[in-house]
């Protein structure tokens, strides 16, 4: 009789693992589809005024889950809540910023001590960001950080609501290279890993990764994120405002347009403030099919 109940018990267990995967799959098909039609977006990391960005016509916005509103009150779930709904009663998506590469001093997660005695897994202070420090992302310390312990930053943010996450210094391992030639293929790892975790939580939660075109070739890279974000294409590299040369800009292209015919959206950021050049870049990513926002390099307010 024992054997025939654990039998049962294994057919019922099959059973609802088979009804699960579909709607799991349906679910993730789902958001993707949502995030494909996205046509206005934007970021906003600080001086967020929640009512604000609710009554923006912005089919995604993506925001800092450590951040502060204009009142410099905490975010929590409501506010999510309440930024997911356009004026017009439709869906928005909301996504959070996370660093998958650089751990900042102003997290949650950061402590005093570690300027005097660092951790393995913190590396150099990245000088073109004071507060900014270059990670070991290969290291468990780091990614206990990220994920799988209370109070860590994918858990944190699953808990609020977020639909996703928008996932920057993924091309952190650039900085590591010249000493640990297999970097990038750890921050691919890092990337799925993240990716499974939050999509057996949240089957529909989204991914965007930001530049690394390099990985935009890697099969698990490219099925484990939604879409993908690129900074300055056009615009920037140089100098603020300055066009980039015409071979930096195929070298990028190239690899995006092959991410798109795979079916990810192309998101671009280009740091611009002149009309007429916001109007020529918004021509040439229009041509291309990418989504632009034409942004603050502060990203203090939406467009």
């Amino acid at each position: 009789m024992a054997n025939l109940w654990g039998l049962a018990f294994l057919e019922c267990a099959l059973i609802l693992t088979s009804v699960a995967a579909p709607a799991a799959e349906m679910k993730r098909e789902a958001s993707k589809t949502m995030l494909s039609q996205v046509k206005l977006w934007g970021c906003q990391f600080q001086n967020l005024d929640i009512a604000q960005a609710a009554a923006s016509p912005l089919d995604l916005i993506i925001i800092d889950p450590d951040a502060q509103d204009s009142h410099g009150r905490a975010l929590d779930a409501s506010d999510v809540a309440k930024l997911k709904v356009k004026p017009d009663g439709s869906r928005r998506l909301v996504l959070s910023y996370i660093s998958v590469g650089e751990a900042e001093s102003y997290r949650r997660y950061w402590k005093e001590g570690w300027r005097v005695e660092a951790p393995d897994w913190l590396g150099p202070e990245n000088t073109n960001w004071p507060g900014s420090f270059v990670v070991r992302y290969w290291k468990d310390g780091w990614k206990n950080h990220l994920y799988g312990t209370p109070g860590s930053t994918l858990d944190h943010l699953l808990t609020l609501g977020f639909d996703g996450m928008f996932l920057d210094r993924v091309d952190a391992y650039n900085d590591w290279t010249s000493t640990r030639p297999m970097a990038p293929q750890e921050m691919v790892e890092l990337v799925d890993t993240l990716a499974h975790y939050a999509r057996q939580r949240q089957p529909g939660f989204l991914i965007i990764g930001q530049n690394s075109e390099e990985l935009l070739r890697n099969a698990t890279y490219t099925s484990a994120v939604d879409g993908v974000s690129k900074e300055s294409l056009l615009y920037g590299l140089d100098a603020p405002g300055r066009a980039n040369k015409a071979e930096d800009v195929e070298w990028s292209l190239t690899r995006l347009k092959g991410a798109k015919r795979q079916g990810l959206p192309i998101f671009a950021i280009e740091y611009l403030d002149d009309p007429a050049t916001i109007s020529a870049a918004r021509t040439e990513l229009a041509k291309q099919g990418f989504v632009p926002f034409f942004a603050t390099r502060m990203l203090d307010r939406l467009p």
